[in-house]
This record gives C-alpha cells, structure tokens and sequence, in this order.
C-alpha cells in the first residue's frame, strides 16, 4: 500500500499561514498517514475513495489555521475529526453506504476474513465508533471530538455496537468459549 503524499509545494504554501513548519507536517504525516488510511479504508471498502479522503483531510488541515502549542495527539485527533466528517459527507451525498465484499490478502486466515465481513454489516456509526476505540485506542473523550458527540454518550454507543456486533458474530455461528 502506497500512501499519496502531498506536493511539497503545496506543504509548503499551506504552511506559510499555519503554525506547522514543513518539517513539523512531514512528521505528523508519517506518524498518523497510515493509521488515518486504515481507518477510511475499513470505513468505506474503497482503497481509491480511501486515498482520495485521505488527501482532502490532509488538504484541509494544513488550510486550517491551528493553535501555535496544539500537540501532536491534539493533531491527529483533528486529522481523524476532518476525515471523519468527510465520510459523513459522503455518506449523506450517497443517502447510504455502499458495502462491498472484503478484499483481503488470498493467504488471510478465512476466520479474519469473515470478522471482517462482520464487521461491515454495523451501521457505519457503529463501526466508527468501534475502530476508533479498540483499533486506534482513542479516549471516549476523544473519540467524542472527532465524531462531534457529547463525551457521555460515546460510553453507551459502544455499548450498543459492541451488542450488535455480538449478535452479529452469533448470527454467524461464533460463540464465547
């Protein structure tokens, strides 16, 4: 998987206005460019769509204009935020989520596979929330940043996510050892 950087002028351009020197950029970058991908791609099931997020959200970052002291945790949460309502904005312009077959690696062990086609039966909420707190190990708080909910409430929706998913797996012929 090849990530697309973007051009070092528009780097370059962006910053000028922003607090991120370039080379502040090119180590966020590295740091959170596949974990980012990862995400819209098990959001969408689109390495194309998945990549072309991933550039919009990098773009609008470096056109937003950031607090001079914002962390690089504080950076990455907001690089999450922007792809994320971007996924919400396309999901809304599509009025629903296509789901496509998983497309994994031929020698993935079939059980992987098919969590993962599991997984894709949630609702995208709910698959929002559970990649985010258990893949990328974000705070309730955080994750309540990013999808612009209440702190509280990210508790309960996890919950009810982790409930579907459950009976999801059961449906499917997974049970508790």
């Amino acid at each position: 998987m090849e990530l697309v950087r973007p051009a070092p002028a528009a780097i370059s351009n962006a910053a000028e206005g922003s607090a991120s020197t370039e080379q502040e950029f090119r180590l966020l970058y590295e740091r959170s460019a596949r974990p980012l991908r990862a995400y819209l791609y098990r959001m969408l099931n689109d390495a194309s769509r998945a990549d072309d997020i991933l550039q919009e959200t990098y773009l609008r970052f470096l056109q937003a204009r950031l607090p001079a002291d914002m962390t690089e945790d504080h950076r990455k949460n907001y690089l999450f935020r922007i792809a994320t309502n971007l996924l919400h904005n396309e999901a809304s312009a599509r009025k629903t989520v296509e789901l496509t077959d998983c497309a994994g690696p031929s020698n993935a062990p079939e059980k992987v596979l098919d969590s993962v086609r599991y997984l894709e039966q949630l609702p995208p909420r709910q698959r929002e929330l559970l990649w985010l707190a258990y893949v990328e190990e974000f705070t309730h708080k955080e994750i309540a940043g990013m999808l612009g909910i209440k702190a509280p409430s990210v508790r309960p929706m996890l919950a009810r996510a982790r409930e579907r998913l459950s009976e999801i797996l059961k449906e499917g012929g997974w049970r508790r050892k």
